[in-house]
């Protein structure tokens, strides 16, 4: 649970959660940022499942200057983003939290006790849960579903906060048929193959979240009649309309993927 000491008149300062025995973390939320109660040394501390230890002086404050993307406690680095997100932005890819950097001695450890914690759903799972990254039959850092998910996502040049924003927007259903949906990784995410052919999207191209039925005997059969046949309104209007259209002018977005 979160500490809290009094700061200004009536108003309480949140102090970060850390604390071992008799010591207690003095950091407060005016002056160090805090992410899920903790400062940024102990929170990866916790995060790592290390013992709590005295940050060193001279840790990053709430003063110094952070990367603008939301979440991200990585120093500035250029045009207000982190040398990752820069990266990023600069190669044309939608802004996506950064991996998490993983310390080699604890990962060895968690795979020498037969089970790792995703860097995705942050569950801990066994290793048959994991592809192999290497011939040395190291695990990929994300579980097998989550590292399919990613592997969609940037296939169609989108973020996860976009298709959860989009399913949303969609009721929770999938566009055309309106069947429920569980999930938005139970959807296909469907693009305009005029615009990319193939699997993969630009992410402007995006159209909607449909179900399997709808994606493959739907649009697909559909969009391969010739023009003066396709005269069902309802594939017309989802066609010529696209809900991730009409989503993105709602939400003011100009980027593919967000």
């Amino acid at each position: 649970m979160e500490s809290a000491e009094q700061g200004t008149p009536g108003r309480a300062v949140r102090r970060c959660a850390a604390r071992a025995g008799d010591w207690v973390c003095e950091r407060t939320a005016d002056k160090y940022p805090l992410t899920k109660g903790y400062c940024r040394t102990h929170y990866v501390q916790q995060r790592h499942g290390r013992p709590f230890t005295p940050a060193r002086a001279g840790s990053m404050a709430a003063g110094d200057k952070l990367c603008a993307f939301s979440g991200c406690l990585r120093a500035l680095s250029a045009k207000g983003l982190c040398a990752g997100h820069y990266a990023q932005q600069n190669g044309g890819r939608p802004l996506t939290p950064l991996r998490s950097k993983r310390d080699s001695a604890v990962y060895r450890a968690m795979i020498e006790k037969g089970a790792v914690e995703c860097l995705g759903c942050e569950e801990v799972k066994p290793l048959a849960e994991y592809s192999r990254l290497s011939a040395k039959g190291d695990p990929r850092p994300y579980c097998k579903p989550c590292n399919s998910e990613r592997v969609r996502l940037r296939n169609h040049n989108v973020t996860k906060q976009f298709v959860e924003e989009l399913l949303d927007y969609q009721g929770g259903r999938c566009a055309i048929c309106g069947i429920e949906a569980t999930g938005s990784a139970t959807l296909h995410i469907d693009h305009d193959h005029e615009c990319c052919p193939g699997r993969g999207s630009c992410g402007g191209c995006v159209r909607a979240l449909v179900c399997s039925n709808c994606n493959t005997y739907g649009l697909a059969w559909y969009e391969a009649l010739p023009r003066e046949l396709r005269t069902f309104d309802l594939l017309n209007g989802y066609l010529a309309h696209p809900p991730a259209r009409r989503f993105r002018q709602l939400s003011g977005s100009l980027c593919p993927g967000t």
